[in-house]
């Protein structure tokens, strides 16, 4: 038994070399419980205007009743501290098609995405087979890349889980799928239905929504520092995930620094391939994760399901699931001005 927890977290640290808690002590974002999204006068004159971020902790009272998707999506498993998975709701979307992000982690022995791909091929399933052939057409050039994007059906991140769970009976790697800022005016319209714009999004600027996008996928998750050009109202639906957001002045210097490092210049507000593999990705979660010239000046917030977080345009942010073991994870979120 030992032996199995040693190899999973060889993998993880491969995947994820540092965790959040690593060497790096950090400011906690200033917090209340969620019904103060409800006081948008509030919000307005001493978050909104101030740009400062502010984690809305889940009362109970307000946000269940205003995204029906934390409750309608997922199935919570009893005791309740397990990981959750799709509900019976989701059965009738299991064909809509959605933007996957694939990433094939380092391993010792068979790559999760060749097991996948393999256990998928194996199935009667006809849907199945067709899935096995679509990650084997995406994944063609895997001995040089470890990051993919596709389309599929909802099916595949159900499919996923399903093997995650598997796996994890063997203590081997899970899959990381991941559907990524996806827009929610792409869902088919009952799920738009169960993510209605929240009021505080509406009101508390111009009422101009920008964009809005759903995170789903397998833990973990991970998407690098960046920022974004509008205030961003960010939830979480299913399982946790930590947020580390960096000052405007500060990030713009860490980021800088990391380009020097890796000799090259990217985009700080796209979440591109360069930033998802190779050099750009390690180094940008070590300038956040590890950093120990950040201590005291990162801000850090941990969100459970029903938690609201407001990213003020220009902070800097990098966001990861709190866990690795293959569960599901999703949020939700709204860029507005």
């Amino acid at each position: 038994m030992r032996r199995n927890v040693t190899k999973a977290a060889s993998w993880c640290h491969r995947l994820l070399p540092f965790t959040p808690s690593r060497g790096l002590s950090t400011r906690p974002v200033d917090s209340a419980p969620s019904q103060a999204l409800t006081d948008i006068a509030a919000f307005r004159r001493d978050i909104f205007l101030p740009a400062i971020p502010f984690h809305f902790k889940n009362d109970g009272i307000s946000l269940p009743h205003g995204l029906p998707a934390a409750s309608r999506w997922f199935s919570l498993p009893e005791p309740l501290d397990g990981p959750a998975s799709l509900s019976s709701h989701m059965n009738e979307f299991m064909d809509w098609p959605f933007p996957f992000e694939l990433i094939s982690a380092p391993s010792d022995g068979t790559p999760p995405v060749v097991g996948f791909r393999e256990w998928l091929s194996k199935s009667p399933d006809l849907t199945d087979q067709i899935l096995a052939g679509i990650l084997q057409a995406t994944t063609a050039d895997l001995n040089s890349h470890s990051f993919f994007q596709l389309h599929a059906p909802l099916k595949l991140l159900a499919k996923a889980l399903e093997f995650n769970r598997e796996q994890r009976q063997q203590s081997l790697q899970p899959i990381l799928l991941y559907i990524a800022q996806s827009s929610i005016s792409d869902l088919p319209p009952a799920l738009q239905n169960d993510l209605p714009t929240p009021q505080l999004v509406q009101q508390a600027g111009n009422g101009d929504v920008y964009n809005s996008s759903i995170w789903l996928g397998t833990e973990p998750t991970y998407t690098p520092l960046h920022r974004d050009p509008n205030p961003n109202l960010f939830y979480q639906l299913c399982s946790r995930k930590v947020v580390r957001l960096l000052p405007p002045e500060l990030g713009d210097r860490v980021f800088f620094e990391v380009q020097v490092q890796i000799r090259q210049q990217a985009s700080s507000r796209i979440r591109t391939t360069e930033m998802m593999e190779g050099a750009e990705r390690a180094v940008l979660h070590e300038a956040v994760w590890a950093n120990e010239k950040l201590d005291d000046k990162v801000h850090e917030a941990e969100l459970g399901v029903g938690d609201a977080l407001f990213i003020p345009k220009g902070w800097w942010h990098s966001v990861k699931s709190a866990s690795s073991q293959g569960h599901l994870n999703a949020s939700a979120n709204w860029w507005f001005r």
